[in-house]
């Protein structure tokens, strides 16, 4: 628990990199919104318009940010010797990983409030109501401690600074080869169609508009559910499994 509190509050005492990973989801959802809602009005977009099918992004790419956190705390504390000196204490190895990523989840937890709060004050609508926040807190949480645990699973195996941000830059195009812009099926280029529907990210997203405007089917709230809960157990274990690897 002290450890836990520990990477709490380092990430707290950052709130800058907090508000400023905040404010450039909410000023990607403002210009994209500005660019392209003009098409809000076609019958794929419901009752929400565009900014509420674009709403999900920010929370994906918001969680993506946090997500390496847990890797670059974990690389500090591996360069400054701090896990040298706890080596010898009865702490578990395995908390040193728990730590950052539960720090990277209140961080992830704290940033959704932001963007879905922004986004009742556009006018976004919530299907469900308070169902509807808590089901987008609970996908975006989902999401983030899962690239969390992936980079800390990383950063343990290597070591290396870049692990701390290689599952970023790995995920980062699947926003991009999704529905993350334009529904499916006003996505024109057929490759790019194919691509989006063996994308996770895509039922992520889906499942997320499903709480919003019910643009989506509830298949895909269902699934989106199902793939970032198997992938969240997948990907701690990856990275508890690699504590006893740990460079201390």
């Amino acid at each position: 628990m002290l450890l836990i509190k520990r990477g709490i509050l380092r990430m707290l005492r950052r709130p800058f990199a907090l508000a400023g990973g905040l404010g450039m989801s909410l000023f990607f959802l403002v210009v994209y919104n500005a660019g392209i809602g003009g098409v809000g009005f076609l019958p794929e977009f419901g009752d929400g318009g565009y900014l509420a099918f674009l709403l999900p992004m920010s929370l994906v790419s918001l969680a993506m940010g946090s997500a390496a956190g847990a890797g670059q705390s974990l690389h500090d504390d591996m360069s400054s010797g701090y896990f040298r000196r706890l080596y010898l204490s009865p702490v578990r190895r395995w908390t040193f990983v728990v730590a950052p990523i539960t720090a990277d989840a209140v961080a992830t937890g704290i940033g959704a409030i932001g963007v879905i709060g922004a986004g009742a004050l556009f006018g976004v609508p919530f299907r469900f109501g308070a169902a509807s926040v808590g089901g987008l807190l609970l996908l975006a949480l989902l999401w983030g401690i899962t690239l969390s645990a992936l980079s800390a699973g990383v950063m343990v195996r290597t070591g290396s600074s870049e692990g701390a941000r290689i599952v970023t830059t790995a995920v980062f195009p699947l926003i991009f080869l999704s529905t993350t812009f334009m529904p499916r099926d006003l996505i024109t280029a057929q490759w790019l169609r194919i691509i989006s529907w063996g994308n996770p990210v895509t039922y992520l997203l889906e499942g997320m508009r499903y709480l919003l405007a019910g643009t989506a089917p509830v298949e895909f709230f269902l699934l989106g559910l199902g793939l970032t809960s198997a992938a969240i157990v997948a990907s701690l274990l990856f990275a508890l499994s690699g504590t006893r690897k740990i460079l201390v």
